[in-house]
């Protein structure tokens, strides 16, 4: 269990003490042996579920309200093209040419 601690450390790029390690594996230790008794349970019986509860969400119909014209929004903007925002890119791409 250890490895497998050290690889999701590594994956969430944080750095862990031994004694955090040792920690985490007892604490998933009783994890699992929580997840062992529910797959012990018999629930043939029990009718599949997608919900928990019968509530369902409660919204409202579109309603087309007036708002800013495309120029009214790119005003202020520091750079725009084509009708559009223009902003720096804030992530790398891997995969650009």
């Amino acid at each position: 269990m250890k490895n497998q601690i050290l690889h999701l450390a590594k994956l969430a790029a944080l750095s862990i003490s031994g004694s955090e390690i040792k920690k985490y594996e007892k604490q998933l230790e009783v994890i699992f042996e929580y997840m062992d008794q529910i797959k012990q349970l018999d629930l043939a019986a029990v009718p599949e579920t997608f919900r928990t509860t019968e509530e369902e969400n409660v919204l409202r119909g579109d309603i087309v309200t007036p708002s800013l014209s495309q120029s009214d929004a790119l005003r202020n903007a520091r750079r725009t093209h084509n009708g559009f925002f223009v902003v720096s890119a804030i992530m790398k791409d891997e995969h650009a040419a």
